[in-house]
């Protein structure tokens, strides 16, 4: 036997192993492809699939991403933003910078279809009482009952808050907590109103009470609600005493406009009487009266001479012009009286040198006076005639009174006036 190994017969070409190869090769190259687009479709899908998480945030709105439930990261604001998709993260967009408005009536009475039509004037009662189930009612600090409809302006002021402890995107969920947090607060802050106080007399003062209060509950809650503005469209006092209610309103209003008018009165009958300084006066009075009462004679003798000062030179009005008319005719009766001593002194003089030059002069002066003057009539008697006196106005010298005065308005521009004679007396006529 030969050592070395047979030689194994060479395959021809191109026989069945060539074709194995071929097979293979083939097959390889095939699954590489398809491996390859197998990969591409996954990174395409993995991006569309990424890309499914960008959202849009429109410019009322704000949204909160919530991961396995639970809020992560900032709020987002308008534009646009990526989260991660379902089922991984879940977005929320809430109108948050949208104000909503909430009527509540919880303290409101029970009305009737036919009622709700008719002004609460027109409604009775009669003697029935309030039904506890029905009819909404607040008691008031004095133990009174007021029926109130309440109107609320709200918007969501932290979105996180509000997802967190209220509700996901259901914004009617904030106007349904915010009815609970009124009707509680509500009766915590009326209890310290009168129930006129909370009808009419301190409405807005009620108002800014249960915003503050109910935007304290709120903040307490966590909730990411603020109340904006509360309104009070109608306050009223049970029917049952309305009428009554009215009665008492309608006299206070009498009462007042009564003391109004009587303040304006004296106000205007002092500004007549002593002008601007009649304040003063009354002050001064009143201080001297009570320095009077309390036997300060110096003190009250002060303010005396301070009323007489004011009085003087300060008054106006009646006062004041009645001090100046009094300041005049003094000032005239001076000078009028230092006239008469002046010229009494000057006559005097002349008396004394010839007493009877003087007396003639100063007759035939008053004649001439008296002669002069046109009311005056004067009758010319020859010596030794009878003549008899008429009462009453010479018919001739009245024409001529008539005449002159007819001729006196035509020259001023004046209508002339026609006196008519009547029994009874003259009519005078424009």
């Amino acid at each position: 036997m030969s050592s070395y190994p047979e030689e194994q017969p060479t395959p021809a070409p191109g026989g069945s192993d060539a074709r194995v190869d071929t097979a293979n090769q083939s097959l390889a190259d095939a699954l590489s492809t398809s491996f390859r687009i197998l990969k591409f479709a996954m990174v395409v899908l993995v991006v569309l699939f990424l890309a499914s998480g960008i959202f849009v945030v429109e410019q009322n709105e704000q949204a909160v991403v919530l991961r396995l439930g639970r809020p992560v990261g900032n709020v987002r604001n308008a534009g646009f933003n990526w989260a991660f998709p379902a089922p991984i993260d879940e977005v929320i967009k809430v109108p948050v910078k949208q104000s909503s408005t909430v009527a509540i009536e919880s303290h409101w009475l029970h009305l009737s279809e036919k009622e709700k039509g008719r002004p609460l004037s027109k409604l009775n009662r009669g003697r029935r009482g309030l039904h506890p189930m029905r009819d909404g009612a607040l008691l008031t600090g004095d133990k009174g009952l007021v029926h109130i409809r309440w109107r609320l302006t709200y918007a969501i002021d932290d979105l996180r808050r509000y997802v967190s402890h209220v509700s996901d995107a259901d914004v009617a969920k904030a106007g349904e907590l915010i009815t609970k947090v009124l009707e509680n607060a509500a009766i915590h802050v009326v209890s310290g109103y009168t129930t006129e106080d909370a009808t009419r007399k301190r409405l807005s003062e009620l108002r800014a009470e249960v915003k503050v209060a109910i935007n304290e509950a709120l903040d307490r809650l966590e909730t990411g609600i603020k109340v904006e503005s509360v309104e009070i469209p109608e306050s009223t006092p049970p029917v049952q005493i309305k009428l009554a209610f009215d009665r008492v309103i309608q006299e206070e209003n009498n009462k007042r406009t009564t003391i109004r008018n009587a303040e304006q009165e004296a106000r205007g009958f002092l500004n007549a009487a002593a002008g601007a300084a009649h304040t003063r006066l009354i002050a001064y009075l009143d201080k001297r009266q009570a320095a009077e009462l309390a036997g300060d004679t110096e003190e009250a003798e002060r303010l005396t001479a301070e009323i007489d000062h004011i009085v003087e030179f300060e008054a106006s009005g009646k006062t004041g012009s009645m001090i100046g008319d009094a300041k005049g005719y003094y000032s005239s009766a001076v000078q009028g009286m230092r006239g008469d001593v002046e010229q009494y002194q000057a006559l005097l003089e002349e008396y004394r040198r010839s007493p009877m030059l003087l007396k003639t002069r100063l007759l035939q002066e008053a004649k001439a006076r008296l002669f002069n003057s046109p009311g005056v009539t004067k009758v010319y008697s020859p010596r030794g005639s009878e003549f008899r006196i008429l009462v009453g106005l010479d018919p001739r010298q009245r024409r001529k009174r008539e005449r002159d005065q007819y001729l006196k308005e035509v020259e001023q521009g004046a209508p002339p006036e026609l006196e008519i004679k009547i029994p009874g007396g003259p009519l005078t006529v424009p």
